[in-house]
């Protein structure tokens, strides 16, 4: 059975919690001054776990809802073993997806997370409303760092699933906030989620009050879609 490295679960929290998941610099072809989608965190968090001495590398991975190889994570390499860490789904994903475990879960704020090993990859699975519903599928094998930040200019071009309407999630302590347009969900540990609209100065308020640096890009593009 693997078991968890209680640092690079410290650095997950810490990335999920200061570093949002967005996608304002793909709506407003930009670059914004804190977070960003998959390939922003992947970056961000190899450059926090190679300063900490540990052996990281980009990785790919399969968007199951799409069939693309278009999301990107970190492999990290620990003794005796291999995990593979993601920030960067939209979701708070603290698992450290290893080739020991056939089968097991994380759940955070609420939200269960199933990961399975199949053969040479990881599925990643969420669980959602009565069903589990498939995330990502990784391979296990080690890619070349080189030719997956060969794509990262061009990360946009090709349209992703939320292409046309904003995304914004963070964690904070037991809570997770995710907006998709202009709706909120807040989950937490032994709660019911709690859904609700925003109107627009709504939503600036709401988010200025957790990340105030995103207020311009944000009111930018609520601009831009008036």
């Amino acid at each position: 059975m693997f078991e968890l490295n209680h640092e690079l679960l410290t650095l997950l929290r810490n990335q999920l919690q200061s570093f949002p998941f967005h996608n304002l610099a793909q709506l407003l072809n930009k670059e914004t001054l804190n977070g960003g989608t998959c390939f922003d965190h992947a970056l961000k968090l190899r450059s926090e776990l190679v300063g900490r001495g540990f052996e990281a590398t980009l990785h790919e991975a399969e968007v199951c809802l799409t069939g693309d190889k278009s999301h990107r994570l970190v492999r990290v390499v620990l003794p005796n073993e291999v995990a593979f860490l993601d920030t960067g789904s939209g979701w708070p994903t603290l698992y450290q997806a290893n080739l020991k475990d056939v089968e097991y879960e994380n759940t955070t704020a609420g939200i269960h997370f199933r990961i399975i090993r199949e053969q040479d990859y990881l599925l990643i699975k969420r669980y959602e409303g009565l069903k589990w519903r498939d995330m990502n599928r990784i391979s296990v094998a080690k890619q070349n760092e080189e030719s997956i930040l060969a794509k990262f200019p061009n990360r946009y071009l090709k349209p992703l699933p939320y292409s046309n309407e904003l995304r914004l999630s963070w964690l904070q302590n037991e809570q997770f906030h995710r907006i998709s347009g202009f709706n909120l969900a807040l989950y937490e540990s032994g709660k019911p989620c709690q859904e609700c609209s925003l109107t627009p100065s709504e939503l600036i308020s709401y988010v200025h009050a957790h990340f105030p640096e995103l207020t311009p890009d944000l009111t930018m593009y609520l601009k831009s879609i008036n």
